[in-house]
């Protein structure tokens, strides 16, 4: 009798990881956040996405774009992985919903490791990296790969930055040279307050000292499997566990950075405790004094 109870305790148990699975990884929530600065010039909205990997939210992703037409942002800051760096793989819908957001909204976009993958290898992907940039121009979508764009009805300066792929080594943590991000992608703006597209948050402290005042990034996947209760994310994609920076709200000296816990998947779609991630921020002036 004890033996049968705890077989039934282990299969129920079993099936309700299994929901929980299969339900985090086709859903997501909201994250909200406020960020207020001097610099800025004017109140805005951005809405921030990373690591969609090609998750497709309904047909055409109608949830995720319902979503996000439901926050009316100013614009739309894209933190890299939008799609999966796989042979084979069609990015065409990820095409479509990038297309049906920059018809409503100004969408910039930063390359993560993943695009950054078809770019660097072409005996693997053949041109499939320049055909999907060349349809992100074609729709109005600015990539920022190691560049910037000032908007000064906000006073932001928007900069996007694509790391050497050593620092997505698995097994480890290849440090950044000391002015290696100062070299990629220039100095701050010093007039206007710095928003840094950074994919990979495991470089936080050079974040800080590049001195950008917001960093949005991604990459993580919030850990995969969060833990419960206490809400650490248990795996990283470098192979480390609980990795520091996984999810939420980091700040040190005078820079925050977000990282939001991603929309999709790739390789094995599979999240826990650990549904998809929509971030809004309100962006808000403040006067000193």
């Amino acid at each position: 009798m004890v033996k049968d109870i705890i077989i039934a305790a282990v299969i129920l148990l079993v099936i309700f990881f299994i929901w929980i699975a299969v339900l985090d990884t086709n859903r997501f929530t909201l994250s909200k956040y406020e960020y207020s600065d001097s610099r800025i010039r004017k109140d805005f909205r951005a809405v921030v996405l990373a690591d969609l990997h090609n998750k497709s939210y309904g047909k055409d992703n109608k949830q995720l774009s319902d979503a996000i037409d439901s926050l009316s942002p100013d614009m739309i800051l894209i933190a890299g992985d939008m799609v999966n760096g796989i042979a084979g793989e069609n990015v065409e819908g990820t095409v479509r919903f990038l297309e049906s957001l920059a018809k409503k909204y100004p969408v910039y976009y930063e390359n993560g490791n993943h695009e950054m993958r078809l770019d660097l290898y072409r005996d693997r992907f053949g041109d499939k990296y320049d055909k999907y940039c060349e349809s992100l121009k074609k729709a109005g979508v600015k990539q920022l790969v190691n560049e910037r764009i000032t908007l000064d009805e906000y006073g932001v300066t928007v900069i996007g930055s694509e790391i050497n792929k050593k620092h997505y080594k698995r097994m480890g943590i290849v440090p950044m040279e000391k002015g290696e991000l100062l070299e990629t992608v220039g100095a701050p703006d010093s007039e206007n307050l710095n928003i840094l597209l950074a994919h990979n948050p495991d470089f936080f402290e050079d974040y800080v000292e590049y001195g950008a005042e917001v960093v949005f990034s991604g990459h993580v996947h919030g850990g995969i499997v969060r833990v419960p209760f206490i809400n650490k994310g248990v795996l990283s994609p470098n192979v480390s566990f609980f990795p520091k920076y996984a999810q939420g709200e980091y700040k040190k000296d005078n820079t925050t950075m977000i990282v939001s816990r991603g929309l999709g998947a790739h390789t094995i779609p599979f999240r826990m405790f650990n549904p998809g991630d929509l971030v809004v921020v309100d962006f808000k002036s403040a006067h000193e004094g």
